[in-house]
C-alpha cells in the first residue's frame, strides 16, 4: 500500500468507491464525483493554494492505493482556521466502504502522519463525530490524545465532536 497524489490511473476504482458510499448512504466523508469534478486539478489547486473558496485552506490530498486499486483518501490541511479548529482539524480521511473494519484507516493515518511531519507540522488536530467509533479508534491507535468533546452545528444539525491532538 502506498499514498499517491490523485491520478486518473485510479479513477475507475475511485468511482467505484464513490458509488459504494452513495449506495450505503455514507455521509461522514464524501468522495468527489469524477463525472462532475476534475479531481486531479482540484487537488493540485488545493495543494498549491490556487483559487480556494472562502474559508478554505491549502491541503495536500493523497489516495491510498494497493495493487492499482483505490482504497482510501486522506487530506492534510497545511494550517487551521477558526472553523477547522472546531470541526475538521488538520486531517480528514475516508476509507472505501468495502474496506471498512480491516485496519486500513489506522494504516493510512499512520502513513499520513509521517507526511505531515515532513511538511513541517509539529502536531495535528484530528476531529470526528462523537458517535463515529471507528474513526475514534483510528485516531487513538495513532496516538491521538482526546482534548475535549464540543458541540458544533453542521448543516443545521447539532452534533458532538471529539477533538484529538497527535504530536509528530
Amino acid at each position: 500500500m502506498r499514498l499517491v497524489y490523485p491520478n486518473k490511473k485510479y479513477y475507475k476504482s475511485y468511482d467505484a468507491a464513490f458509488q459504494e458510499y452513495k449506495k450505503n448512504k455514507i455521509t461522514k466523508y464524501n468522495f468527489d464525483d469524477i463525472h462532475k469534478v476534475d479531481v486531479e486539478k482540484k487537488y493540485y489547486n488545493y495543494r498549491k493554494g490556487i483559487n480556494l473558496k472562502p474559508n478554505r485552506v491549502p491541503q495536500t490530498t493523497y489516495w491510498l492505493v494497493d495493487k492499482d486499486e483505490f482504497i482510501g483518501e486522506i487530506c492534510i490541511r497545511h494550517k487551521l482556521n477558526e472553523s477547522l479548529e472546531k470541526y475538521g482539524g488538520h486531517i480528514g480521511y475516508g476509507v472505501r466502504y468495502s474496506q471498512w473494519n480491516k485496519g486500513i484507516g489506522t494504516k493510512m493515518l499512520s502513513m499520513a502522519l509521517r507526511k505531515a511531519k515532513t511538511m513541517g507540522l509539529k502536531e495535528v488536530l484530528i476531529t470526528c463525530d462523537n458517535d463515529n467509533i471507528g474513526s475514534a479508534k483510528v485516531i487513538e491507535n495513532n496516538g491521538g490524545k482526546l482534548q475535549d468533546v464540543i458541540e458544533n452545528t453542521i448543516d443545521g444539525k447539532k452534533i458532538l465532536t471529539k477533538r484529538y491532538w497527535i504530536t509528530l
